[in-house]
């Protein structure tokens, strides 16, 4: 699967379809949820961007400092309820 799930990530959580009705125009979807990533800058950051770091290392450092990529905040959406499996994967793109 292309979100390369592990069974202890799945353990006791619900996923959702969207199913379609009247309400929803037949898509299964109502109103948007909005995922997001946000990198904070601090001054190592900030030393790496003036450095001209290649996207690799700025992301390795963002991601030590807590930040999620778009895909993880997607699964945060799937876990809640918020979003489908097949949403997070159609609007994300897996890791490198």
């Amino acid at each position: 699967m292309e979100l390369s799930l592990r069974p202890e990530d799945v353990r006791g959580r619900r996923f959702f379809r969207g199913r379609g009705c009247d309400n929803c125009n037949k898509s299964g979807y109502r109103g948007r949820l909005a995922i997001f990533e946000i990198m904070s800058i601090d001054d190592d950051m900030r030393d790496l961007i003036m450095k001209e770091a290649s996207t690799n290392i700025i992301r390795e450092h963002a991601r030590k400092r807590g930040m999620r990529v778009l895909r993880e905040t997607g699964m945060m959406g799937i876990y809640e309820g918020q979003t489908t499996i097949d949403e997070v994967v159609r609007e994300t793109v897996a890791e490198e």
